[in-house]
């Protein structure tokens, strides 16, 4: 008999889903995978929630492995779900805050400014007039600038500008635009930067991306190697993932032609596959111990409730 049920929370369960189950059942954990789209409100139910599996309890723990795109009604119905979780006392991995904290590029931009993390200049506004103004003044700095979709990933959907012909062809994805200073490779033609995966306030992992294309996401071609990481890079990922209030995350570092590291991204629902491929390194097992340990400490806490 399974020593804990845990959800995993996904609407396509592919090879993360599989390596997690996988990684659970070697600590005699059940997973079941669930689409959060099928979960509801449901106020006849003695925890306000209707889980998928979970009739007439609830999961021991909850791992977000992601959360299909939807309508704002329906992505603020899932993200109900999390947050009551977490309110009846489930641990959810990662946490609805730290979600809407990373998936929304403009809030991990002011969180990493507000902890004094080094990330590219980025402005965010609704106005056309606005974006193309702060283009113009920062190409007349000499900067290039990166335009991405407020929400995104894996690198679709974003945009370099280099001068001020490419403004008439400025696009936006839904009425806000999202500008960041660009950062030039070290090296001509040679663009890398890396991907460090943090789990409770340790990088386990780390990779470096690289291609002969601007844009170094793994899932747009770019190749990946195993990467030693200094001091410095992993306490600017370990100071990102804190920012986010997130126990777990991949966060991406790009470095200048200064020699100076800054934080491009931090993902709080991170795709592991090119990473795992890049070092050996069994991230899911880690992931698992991670939950294991949560579910421990949320049962040491409920005892003396118990005991009463």
């Amino acid at each position: 008999m399974p020593s804990a049920r845990v959800a995993v929370f996904n609407d396509t369960h592919g090879w993360h889903s599989a390596q997690l189950t996988e990684a659970l059942a070697d600590l005699n954990i059940e997973t079941v995978l669930i689409d959060l789209a099928e979960c509801r409100i449901d106020t006849r139910s003695p925890t306000g929630m209707g889980i998928p599996q979970f009739e007439t309890t609830l999961p021991d723990a909850v791992l977000v492995r992601g959360i299909a795109p939807g309508s704002l009604e329906q992505i603020t119905l899932r993200m109900d779900v999390l947050h009551t979780l977490a309110e009846l006392g489930v641990p959810v991995l990662n946490p609805a805050h730290a979600i809407e904290l990373t998936v929304d590029k403009a809030r991990t931009s002011l969180r990493l400014h507000l902890a004094n993390i080094p990330s590219p200049h980025t402005w965010a506004c609704e106005s056309r007039e606005q974006a193309l103004q702060i283009a113009r003044e920062e190409f007349a700095k000499g900067f290039s600038l990166v335009v991405k979709p407020l929400f995104g990933c894996q690198g679709k959907g974003i945009q370099l500008l280099e001068e001020l012909a490419q403004l008439d062809n400025l696009s936006v994805v839904g009425e806000a635009y999202y500008l960041q200073h660009y950062v030039a490779p070290t090296q001509t033609s040679c663009w890398q930067d890396w991907r460090l995966m943090v789990v409770n306030g340790e990088v386990i992992a780390a990779m470096t991306r690289r291609s002969n294309h601007w844009i170094t996401n793994f899932a747009q071609g770019a190749s990946c190697f195993a990467s030693t990481v200094t001091h410095e890079m992993a306490q600017l990922a370990i100071r990102a993932t804190a920012a986010v209030e997130a126990p777990y995350a991949g966060v991406d570092l790009i470095q200048d032609p200064q020699g100076q590291f800054s934080v491009l991204e931090v993902n709080s629902v991170p795709a592991w596959k090119g990473l795992y491929q890049a070092t050996g390194i069994d991230i899911a097992a880690r992931l698992a111990s991670m939950v294991a340990s949560h579910i421990q400490q949320t049962r040491q806490v409920s005892l003396p409730e118990h005991a009463s």
